[in-house]
């Protein structure tokens, strides 16, 4: 949290370990931060939605914005401090 900038987004996606964690409310209303998170999906619950992902039902493609390389990753980064260039997800390629 203390390394948002003002209005700054935090996404927490899974549950961390060890119980709650405190955040700094006093932050998150002085700097008018926006907080969402997301505990996950139980297991059970991931072979319909693969279904529906093979059928075509679900298209998660469809959230990506770009693909870039790994040597693209600190420039994408360093752009998020300005406005978005497009919409969806860039999503890293490891390998070539």
């Amino acid at each position: 949290m203390r390394c948002l900038r003002r209005r700054g987004r935090h996404v927490q996606i899974g549950l961390l370990l060890g119980g709650p964690t405190p955040v700094p409310m006093d932050l998150v209303v002085a700097r008018e931060l926006e907080v969402y998170g997301s505990h996950g999906m139980a297991a059970a619950d991931y072979p319909p939605m693969m279904t529906m992902v093979a059928d075509g039902t679900l298209r998660p493609g469809l959230l990506v914005g770009r693909v870039i390389g790994l040597e693209d990753a600190g420039r994408a980064l360093a752009a998020m401090d300005g406005p978005a260039e497009g919409a969806g997800m860039t999503v890293i390629r490891l390998r070539p």
